[in-house]
């Protein structure tokens, strides 16, 4: 077995603890958006129907994660030698892209909504279906931040107000219920145009987040690895700071001005001393590579005799 086949196939004990509660929150979402979807379907009721592909953007996000602990846990290797990070990055593009579909999807469905209003069936077994998805969006939530905490999980914590949010759409649908009960007109096409909208914000988002880590954006304030760099003995001064990666895998590099008289082993055990200051203070950090220069350029000096 080679290291990639080893790395998705033989995870850590958190990883698996992670991917369990992973697995279950998927199998709830999905749970949960089928049955808001078929029943939304049979009613005709389209505000139901445009919540349950919401629900979807739950499961799709627990897809992310468990494409993200597997690929992108794979060691560096020749062809990839920065890692497989980027694979979680390239599977929320795609997820992104569904989003947009669905969205677009609802607002086609709201506008014709509005066009050519129908009559949703509201009746108990509507509130019923409602309030049994917020109870289990409810516990979803809990359950993933208690997880979060326990294994020190960022992935967890932020899945987990990803479903805190859908507890104020499902409210919002609740309330929409309400109101065609008592016939106000067009409730419904225009509550599945604010839904419509909340799943193009959360998609616009991810395709945010995905575009900095492909474009390399900044990940760090360059000000706090300099002070770090600073308090180093044998620093005279830095620069030249770059951060890039992912919120939790984050490379940095950086130039560190030092005595010309400094020697090649101090050097290098300086260059140590910085990369395990910064990776201590900074935990999200993977990687720190450290240029060396003379603190003055005297060419004269520094040219080599023939």
């Amino acid at each position: 077995m080679n290291a990639l086949e080893k790395s998705v196939f033989e995870p850590s004990k958190r990883t698996r603890q992670i991917a369990f509660v992973l697995w279950v929150t998927l199998a709830l979402n999905c749970v949960v958006a089928l049955l808001k979807v078929i029943f939304g379907v049979l009613t005709y009721c389209m505000v139901i129907v445009a919540d349950g592909l919401h629900s979807f953007s739950d499961g799709a996000s627990n897809v992310i994660g468990l494409i993200g602990i597997y690929l992108s846990g794979a060691p560096a290797d020749q062809d990839h030698p920065y890692g497989h990070q980027k694979y979680e990055t390239f599977a929320s593009v795609v997820i992104a892209f569904f989003l947009f579909l669905a969205a677009f999807g609802i607002l086609r469905e709201a506008v014709i909504g509005l066009i050519k209003p129908k009559a949703p069936e509201v009746n108990l077994v509507s509130f019923v279906v409602m309030g049994g998805t917020f109870l289990v969006n409810l516990f979803v939530a809990a359950y993933e931040r208690r997880k979060g905490r326990e294994l020190k999980s960022e992935l967890l914590l932020s899945d987990s107000w990803h479903t805190v949010s859908d507890l104020f759409v499902t409210a919002s649908v609740i309330v929409a219920l309400i109101g065609i009960r008592l016939d106000v007109p067009r409730l419904d096409a225009l509550f599945s145009l604010l839904i419509a909208g909340v799943i193009l914000v959360i998609a616009v988002r991810i395709l945010k987040r995905s575009s900095d880590v492909l474009c390399d954006k900044a990940m760090l304030d360059p000000g706090r690895i300099e002070r770090i760099v600073r308090a180093v003995g044998g620093v005279r001064d830095c620069h030249e700071i770059r951060t890039r990666g992912r919120i939790n895998d984050i490379y940095v590099d950086l130039h560190v001005l030092v005595d010309n008289n400094m020697t090649v082993l101090a050097s290098h055990h300086l260059a140590n001393v910085i990369e395990n200051d910064i990776r201590r203070e900074i935990p999200e950090v993977h990687d720190v590579v450290v240029h060396v220069e003379p603190a003055t350029h005297d060419h004269q000096e520094l040219e080599p005799k023939p």
